[in-house]
Parts: structure tokens; C-alpha cells; sequence
């Protein structure tokens, strides 16, 4: 039986973190090593809110399915013959094997291949061959179809992005995104097609990812790509140029357009993202807790989706989008490379260390191993910088103790 947070961490420890931000202590060494810490985060928050866990490109076409692994269980995703997509537990309703074990396309059906008992991509029990002695094996009336379909598991698509909330309870899925679109002024999200996908696995904690969200680290751990403290502080007022922002479960850095000095520019011919008349064309990084990045720029969309597969051990699965045909037509090319270069680096690798995303990977893996020692429970909040990552961490708390 897995204990509560308050028996592996202590009161102590909780009460620390709950304590404002300038007096506050993050989460200790064991919230990002512990196995029972890991379980009971799948227990008591991966399954109680809406996971993100694919994207709407990696199953494009009816019949196309896809094995997943959501709060430690196997789901199916399956896009049906309807053009919808849809969740199941990835269980056979006769002696529990999993129905599906690769991706597969163009299906028909959904098939254990333990004893061969299948169903529609709706989920319906099509046949169990010769269970009854039967070629269909429902002749003799031993099955009810009605009652032995596919368990399905609450499942929502946000534009380009999959969802499932396991336990049912979640609220709506566009009650849950709200948040990102009302940071983003109504930006049009939809009018954007993928362009790469890339799949990248790392060796740390998933907290890792949300515990980044601050722009503190920017100077040192993205040089060159960022070069100047001022690009993210105001040194006059001391505050950074973006704002952390939290509302429910998104948290965002969003710069102050009219003030802030920008970025150094990467000049290119792609289209700009569309935005409703009259309102304010605004970027900024986006986190929906618990694990779902989508960054917004002037003319393309970043995404991460982090799946974890262990305390040590998660997946990045990154999709990058550009508006309408800026997603692969030739002419956009030089446009789309100088996107991939600044996250995926020029090496397109994670053991490199000349883009964002292998940059931070680096460091949160030489946190991991940090993280085994005892000097590791004693990490401070800066109140400056890292608001979002105070408030995740009371979040995570928020639902491990209720």
C-alpha cells in the first residue's frame, strides 16, 4: 500500500513549501527519486486531471491507433471510422491482455492477440472466436456484447493536442484550457499544421521540466542563445520583462510587449500566426499543469509533451506547428530550420548541447543525479523568478494531500 505525502515527506517539509515564496523550501531529493513518491503522483495526480498524451498528428487518419501508457496503465488511442478520436483501456474483456501492442494504421478492428477477441473501432465486441465453439463465438449466448466492449477512458482533443483524465472527474477540457487562451488574446492555435515531430528521452524526474519554468537560467544555460541578463531583467526596477503568470492549471511567462526590449530577431518570410482584430499580438511560453508546454511566437507554435516514465527517467515528445502551408512547403524551409536549430539544435540531437531543448535536458539530468543527496533538500524560491515554479510545486502538493 502506498503511503500518503504526508507520511513520505514529513509535515514539516509540506508546510515548508506551502510557506511564502521568500521563506519557502522546494520539493526534497525524494520527490524526484523516490519509486513510492513516483506512484503515488500517478495515484493521486496524473489520474485526476487531464494528462496530455498525444497529439492529434500521431494518429491522422481513421483506423490509425496508437499504445499509450497514462498514470502507469495501458490506454488505446484509436482515431475511429468517424474522423473521432477516442481512449480505452488497453485491456482485452477476456483474460486482460493488452489489445494492442504497436501503432498501427488503416485498422479495421482492434484485436488481442492472445485469442483472438476483437472489436470496432468504437470499442464494441465484434467476435471471440470459438469461445462457444462457434467461428464467431457468440452463437451459444455464453457473451454479452453490450456488456464486454472495450472500457473506455475520458478522452478530449484542444486543437492539436490529445488529452485523457482517467478517473472522469476532471472539468471540461476547454474549462481547463481557457487559461492559455485567454494569455494568448484569442490567438487562432488551429490555423497552424505540424510541421516535425521528435521524439526525446531523458534521464530526470518530470518535475524537472515544470520546475525550468522561469527565465532565471536563460544567460548560463542557453548561452549563446541568449547572451544579455537584460533581454530578461529590467535592471532599473529588477523585475524580469516577463511577467510569471498562474490561472488554474496553466502557468505562463508573458513578456511585457511595450516595455520589454526584444529578442534579438530571426528574420524570416513565415506567416504570422492570426489573431482576432483589434487584439494584441502577444508570445509567450505556456505550461499546462501537469505536463504540456505549447509556446506561442509571432509565426509558430513549440510543443512539449513530457511523459514520465519512472522517477528518472521521461520522454519529450515535441511537435512544432507554422500556419497553413509555412508547415511544408519548400519555400518556408530556411524559415522552419532556424526554429528547429534554436530548440533542436544544428546536431538535431539530444546528447548534444547547441539547442534549447538538449540544453535543458543537460542540466536536468545532472539534477537528477544532485537530487540523490542529502545537501539537495534545502533548495530555495527566487521571488524575482520563480513564482510559477513556487506554484507548481503547492499545486502537485494540492492534489498529493487532498
Amino acid at each position: 500500500m502506498i503511503r500518503t505525502a504526508e507520511e513520505i515527506l514529513g509535515d514539516e517539509v509540506i508546510a515548508a513549501v506551502r510557506r511564502p515564496i521568500e521563506a519557502a523550501r522546494g520539493l526534497p531529493g525524494l520527490a524526484y527519486t523516490s519509486e513510492e513518491f513516483f506512484q503515488l503522483e500517478q495515484r493521486k495526480y496524473f489520474a485526476r486531471t487531464w494528462m496530455g498524451v498525444a497529439y492529434t498528428c500521431d494518429i491522422p487518419d481513421p483506423g490509425d491507433a496508437l499504445p499509450i501508457t497514462v498514470a502507469g496503465l495501458p490506454i488505446i488511442l484509436v482515431r475511429t471510422q468517424k474522423n473521432e478520436i477516442k481512449a480505452f483501456h488497453n485491456v482485452c474483456r477476456h483474460r486482460a491482455a493488452m489489445v494492442l501492442t504497436e501503432p498501427c494504421k488503416n485498422a479495421k478492428q482492434l484485436q488481442c492477440p492472445y485469442h483472438a477477441w476483437a472489436w470496432d473501432l468504437d470499442g464494441k465486441l465484434r467476435a471471440a472466436p470459438y469461445f462457444d465453439g462457434s467461428k464467431s463465438g457468440l452463437e451459444e449466448g455464453y457473451l454479452d456484447r453490450d456488456t464486454l466492449g472495450l472500457v473506455s477512458a475520458n478522452c478530449a482533443v484542444w486543437h492539436h493536442w490529445i488529452f485523457v483524465n482517467l478517473d472522469g472527474n476532471a472539468p471540461p477540457i476547454e474549462e481547463h484550457m481557457q487559461p492559455v487562451t485567454d494569455l494568448m488574446n484569442g490567438a487562432d492555435l488551429g490555423a497552424t499544421q505540424v510541421a516535425e515531430r521528435v521524439d526525446w528521452e531523458f534521464q530526470a524526474n518530470w518535475k524537472m521540466s515544470n520546475d525550468n519554468w522561469e527565465n532565471y537560467h536563460h544567460m548560463w544555460a542557453h548561452y549563446p542563445i541568449y547572451t544579455k541578463v537584460t533581454d530578461d531583467l529590467d535592471l532599473k526596477t529588477r523585475k524580469p520583462w516577463s511577467a510569471s503568470v498562474q490561472q488554474g492549471a496553466v502557468m505562463s511567462l508573458k513578456r511585457n510587449s511595450k516595455k520589454a526590449p526584444p529578442y534579438p530577431k530571426r528574420e524570416s518570410n513565415l506567416p504570422m500566426i492570426p489573431f482576432p482584430d483589434g487584439a494584441e499580438r502577444v508570445t509567450a511560453p505556456n505550461l499546462v499543469l501537469p505536463n504540456v508546454e505549447i509556446t506561442v511566437v509571432r509565426d509558430n507554435i513549440g510543443s512539449v509533451i513530457i511523459e514520465p516514465l519512472a522517477p528518472d527517467q521521461s520522454v519529450a515528445r515535441m511537435a512544432f506547428f507554422f500556419v497553413g502551408d509555412a508547415a511544408t512547403d519548400p519555400k518556408y524551409e530556411a524559415g522552419r530550420n532556424m526554429n528547429f536549430d534554436r530548440w533542436l539544435g544544428k546536431s538535431r540531437s539530444p546528447a548534444a548541447r547547441d539547442g534549447l531543448r538538449n540544453q535543458d535536458m543537460r542540466i536536468w539530468e545532472s539534477q537528477q543525479l544532485a537530487r540523490r543527496s542529502p545537501a539537495a533538500d534545502e533548495v530555495r524560491f527566487s521571488p524575482v523568478w520563480e513564482e510559477n515554479v513556487h506554484y507548481f510545486q503547492n499545486q502537485l502538493l494540492d492534489y498529493l494531500t487532498a
